[in-house]
């Protein structure tokens, strides 16, 4: 058996297991208030039923979004309503690559309808401060249709205590569907690596909660490929398509479009250049 699924196994039958952890920079930034809010909801034609995108490491770096370009354009004509950016959108946090982002978004017409998803490498330096300025809060909700979904920051590689109690508290009286935005999941399917939530302890608590609490879907990056594997009735999804390097089994940049139909929900490539 896979290690992967040996970690959902323990999921289902572990006992409940003790606190998170938690990391100073992480409880500074939470401590953060936000510049600006970010839309409450996003509006689709059909509640019930819509699309949107997801893609997480593009590593925008000198400016160049030529792939953040296509991705856009691509997404729209896919008939996406909103576009989620999974972490590690800018490569080494620098200040023109943050404006360089948000001028492709503007450029596309999708203001309003980008979701950003802080990641480590988006707060290196003085990323933090750029990130704030350009993108906004850390950890926020939204809702779109029949579905609610949860940002969380993971950029030092865990949740921490503070984050896993507000996860807690926003699942009551939740939609229909929910999906966790982060950037670090806490487990890779099908693929045995470091590139995961630091602690494996907290990971596990994070992967029972979501199962009880009937989480439809968590999204993030960091590893760079597209994965898909339930654990608990959760969907766990990477989709890393945005840049850098590849890793199995994928060879190719992309982005992964969502389809919700009423409470079905699937997950699918979208090759780009």
């Amino acid at each position: 058996m896979k290690n992967w699924l040996i970690a959902a196994f323990l999921v289902v039958s572990l006992p409940f297991l003790h606190s998170c952890g938690t990391n100073s920079y992480l409880d500074g930034r939470l401590k953060t208030p936000a510049l600006f809010s970010i839309p409450a909801a996003v509006p689709v034609t059909d509640k019930e039923h819509f699309s949107f995108a997801v893609v997480g490491d593009l590593h925008i770096g000198r400016q160049i979004t030529t792939r953040l370009d296509t991705i856009l354009t691509e997404a729209k004509n896919e008939g996406d309503d909103f576009l989620v950016l999974l972490g590690d959108i800018i490569d080494k946090g620098v200040e023109a690559d943050f404006v360089a982002v948000t001028n492709s978004v503007k450029n596309a017409g999708m203001e309003g309808r980008v979701f950003y998803v802080v990641g480590n490498h988006d707060v290196f330096d003085s990323g933090w401060d750029h990130y704030q300025r350009y993108f906004g809060p850390n950890r926020y909700t939204f809702k779109a249709g029949n579905s609610q979904f949860l940002v969380i920051d993971t950029a030092d590689g865990t949740v921490g205590t503070e984050q896993f109690n507000w996860i807690r508290s926003q699942m009551n009286g939740a939609p229909a569907n929910t999906f966790i935005a982060s950037h670090y999941l806490p487990v890779v399917p099908s693929q045995q690596t470091y590139l995961k939530l630091s602690n494996t302890r907290e990971a596990l608590r994070l992967m029972k909660m979501a199962s009880d609490l009937g989480v439809r879907g968590w999204l993030g990056g960091h590893y760079h490929s597209f994965l898909t594997g339930r654990v608990g009735n959760v969907d766990y999804v990477v989709a890393g398509g945005g840049g850098g390097r590849r890793m199995p089994p994928l060879t190719e940049f992309f982005f992964a479009q969502v389809k919700v139909d009423g409470t079905n929900i699937s997950y699918n490539l979208h090759v780009v250049p």
